[in-house]
């Protein structure tokens, strides 16, 4: 299902059954930039025919977010220019030629090569007939780079993070839509997930340069500027305590439920403890 969040801006929503991220369509007068390719053919197949269906689509091209792969596996899907940063196509580099059948993906779980969490997805999206290929991008950038597709820019932004250093991050001055992906988003490959407080509080400000009104997250849901910094806000006074008082989990707590004004709920300390884990990490 496609939805319309500005004129030039559509996107279809994220489903978690399958890991699927929210892909994003900017809809310019002479290019259409996909963002984010999907995770998997028939993902993106679903998504870019919705977008036909609705739009005028000119002179395709996607744009990856990061090298996971539920954002990139989608891209052979149908070839059209294909763009990343230059660490997103060395990651891809090394997914070229794997084997995806059940007892390779779990000998690179069992070496640590990969988590169980997406080898699980991989095999509930493909089923038994893996079907998987590796585009790597055609176009790459190390810092920045503005895309004029007709009425309509995406500017390209490395932005990096603990949750994968090759990140970029997609703003829409003119629809005032910043597509984040998972650039907040916690570690996931070094063994239990984890927040580094320092890292979070470096994307904070640089995600507060863009004057953004809609804000993007891969795997939730378009929220206005105020709803997103509420959270945001949250996030950050915990970043500050861990910097503040270290990794006693059971203070900070007792300090952010003071500093927010409310009980924390099981979510909230889970969070708590993944920014202990963090701070722990930082230490040995």
């Amino acid at each position: 299902m496609l939805e319309q969040l500005t004129k030039r801006f559509a996107y279809m929503p994220a489903d978690g059954s399958v890991d699927r991220p929210i892909l994003g369509a900017v809809l310019g007068d002479e290019r259409t930039l996909y963002i984010d390719a999907g995770n998997s053919r028939r993902h993106a197949s679903a998504f870019r025919e919705a977008v036909r269906a609705a739009h005028a689509v000119r002179e395709p091209m996607t744009a990856l977010t990061h090298w996971h792969w539920d954002h990139a596996f989608g891209a052979p899907y149908e070839r059209m220019p294909l763009i990343a940063h230059r660490r997103t196509r060395e990651a891809l580099a090394k997914l070229v030629g794997l084997d995806w059948s059940d007892e390779a993906l779990d000998e690179r779980v069992r070496t640590g090569e990969e988590i169980e969490f997406c080898t699980s997805y991989i095999k509930k999206e493909f089923g038994e007939i893996r079907d998987i290929e590796i585009a790597l991008p055609d176009m790459t950038f190390d810092r920045s780079v503005t895309l004029h597709l007709g009425s309509v820019d995406c500017v390209i932004d490395h932005i990096g993070g603990v949750h994968a250093d090759d990140h970029s991050i997609v703003y829409i001055p003119e629809e005032r839509v910043l597509f984040l992906g998972d650039a907040l988003g916690p570690a996931i490959y070094d063994g239990p997930r984890y927040y580094d407080a320092v890292d979070l509080l470096r994307l904070i400000d640089r995600v507060r340069e863009y004057p953004a009104e809609w804000y993007i997250e891969s795997h939730s849901q378009p929220v206005k500027a105020e709803a997103f910094w509420a959270e945001i806000t949250e996030f950050r006074t915990l970043a500050e305590l861990v910097l503040e008082i270290g990794d006693d989990e059971r203070r900070i707590e007792a300090e952010l439920a003071k500093r927010l004004r409310r009980e924390l709920s099981e979510d909230d300390r889970r969070t708590v403890e993944q920014f202990v884990l963090g701070s722990r990490k930082k230490q040995r």
